[in-house]
């Protein structure tokens, strides 16, 4: 199985497992919240005794971030992040991306940030919770902003510390990736300029989403892993500009099989205002008109055909007949040119 395989069935599974498990376990009112919120004060007063001193709360939490393990002592080297939810090829319903990395983690032994000492402990204190929230600014009398601003603060350090111990080629279980995701803020910057990763070394086993108002080559060509790691959705919002899609798309490096690919899709991109424009309407079909030699019936205009030299006979041209009858063949010059000719 490859780095870029799918994830198989009992994996879909077990991820879903995962979230019915973690759902269930998450904080639903005060009395829930209270016990994750002593769970923290509870790892404080162990650092305590044990020598490690810290002056609140918050900076207990920042330590465990900034310098917990990253590793998970039982996997290998190869690192699995991941970002947002999707349904993918085989699941009965959503399922978020961190429990595929979880298990697909477990199966293949991939490092997960969840899985790992730090991550886990830090799972554990639910700090995106609002009831872990409140319970936190009400019954410990906390600055609600010091709490809102915990939670993206600890994630994002210890995020980027994961990334950073990254050792070879890394996969991201993500459909698009947003500009302000822990991924696309904190771990693909540092995965793509890591000496030990880089563009070619980020697989993603989940397929790009198909985005209709991109012409099939483009969608193509930032589909592609490498390009697919350097470009967020944002840069193709269909309410944005086409040009300023094709600005963020030249800072992108490529590699130079898709160079063609890319200098093209730039050039398109920079020929529109809008989208729309980027997909061309069929032209417009001329009205046919009606035959007066074929009473009800609509007739497509044709070219009527030069006018031969000479005498032409008597009548007039029928148009129905035009359509489906060759001209006549050229008469040669010793024959009569009789009327029926």
């Amino acid at each position: 199985m490859s780095l870029g395989s799918p994830p198989a069935r009992d994996e879909i599974e077990r991820a879903l497992a995962l979230q019915d498990a973690y759902e269930a376990a998450a904080p639903r009112d005060r009395d829930e919240a209270r016990v994750a919120v002593g769970r923290m004060y509870a790892d404080w007063r162990v650092a305590h005794e044990q020598g490690r001193e810290f002056p609140d709360l918050f900076s207990f939490v920042r330590d465990v971030a900034g310098n917990g393990s990253v590793t998970h002592p039982d996997r290998g080297e190869v690192r699995a992040f991941w970002s947002w939810k999707s349904q993918p090829e085989g699941a009965p319903r959503e399922v978020g991306h961190r429990y595929l990395a979880q298990a697909c983690g477990s199966s293949r032994g991939m490092q997960v940030l969840e899985d790992s000492p730090a991550g886990r402990q830090l799972d554990s204190y639910h700090l995106w919770n609002t009831e872990v929230q409140r319970a936190l600014v009400d019954d410990f009398e906390l600055d609600e902003a010091a709490v809102t601003a915990l939670a993206p603060e600890v994630w994002s350090t210890v995020s980027q510390r994961y990334a950073e111990a990254a050792e070879g080629p890394v996969v991201a279980f993500a459909a698009d990736i947003g500009a302000a995701s822990v991924l696309g803020k904190d771990e693909l910057p540092r995965l793509l300029a890591h000496t030990n990763v880089g563009k070619e070394n980020i697989k993603f086993p989940l397929p790009s989403p198909r985005h209709e108002h991109l012409p099939p080559e483009i969608d193509g060509l930032i589909a592609d892993d490498a390009v697919r790691a350097q470009v967020r959705m944002d840069d193709f919002d269909p309410a944005g500009s086409p040009k300023d899609f094709a600005r963020k798309l030249g800072g992108v490096d490529v590699p130079e099989r898709l160079r063609e690919d890319h200098e093209a899709a730039m050039w398109r991109l920079g020929l529109a205002d809008t989208y729309e424009q980027l997909h061309p309407k069929p032209p417009t079909r001329q009205r046919a008109t009606a035959s007066e030699f074929l009473p009800g019936v609509d007739v497509r205009l044709v070219a009527r055909p030069a006018a031969p030299r000479g005498p032409t006979g008597h009548g007039v041209m029928n148009p129905a007949a035009a359509l489906s009858v060759p001209p006549p063949a050229a008469v040669p010059a010793h024959q009569p040119t009789g009327i029926e000719r």
